[in-house]
């Protein structure tokens, strides 16, 4: 469906437009499609991610009005919460938000550890590790996203001599 094609139905939100030239606001969804910005967007309880690297699960949507611009999104936690366009990412299953650079802790026969891959390009992949936690042989226990790590961590430089 073209751009056009688009304008002339319109999406399931905005059904009840009084006015026909009132059209749906196309633009660029998180996901890289267009589309009304209202239509099979964010949802309560999906998980999202924001520019800010804030992992939270939707609670409440606030739709845009005459004080606000854009849609925003209540999360459990405050950090995570955001406008439609600070949202880098969202879906129902928290493995999709995992990003090269993510340090995970998993836990494996009682075992826990951290893994990070930098570049998914190693033996190890975040594709068999996800792959692992859907299968259940491993549990995901928390995510610290890379934009995280890279703000809060400490960068160790030092000169080893012989």
């Amino acid at each position: 469906m073209n751009d056009k094609e688009y304008v002339n139905n319109t999406c399931n939100k905005c059904l009840n437009k009084y006015n026909e030239n009132d059209l749906c606001n196309i633009v660029e969804k998180i996901n890289g499609t267009y589309g009304c910005p209202n239509e099979n967007c964010v949802e309560i309880n999906d998980f999202i991610r924001n520019r800010d690297g804030y992992i939270g699960i939707v609670k409440k949507i606030l739709l845009p009005d005459e004080k606000m611009e854009s849609t925003y999104f209540v999360c459990d936690t405050t950090m995570a919460s955001a406008h439609l366009e600070e949202i880098k990412r969202s879906s129902k299953d928290i493995l999709d938000l995992i990003e090269p650079g993510d340090v995970l802790e998993i836990e494996e026969d009682g075992i826990i550890c951290y893994i990070g891959i930098k570049k998914d390009t190693t033996t190890l992949s975040y594709s068999d590790i996800k792959e692992s936690i859907r299968n259940k042989e491993v549990k995901l226990l928390r995510i610290l996203t890379h934009e995280q790590f890279n703000e809060n961590s400490f960068e160790v430089v030092l000169k080893w001599e012989n």
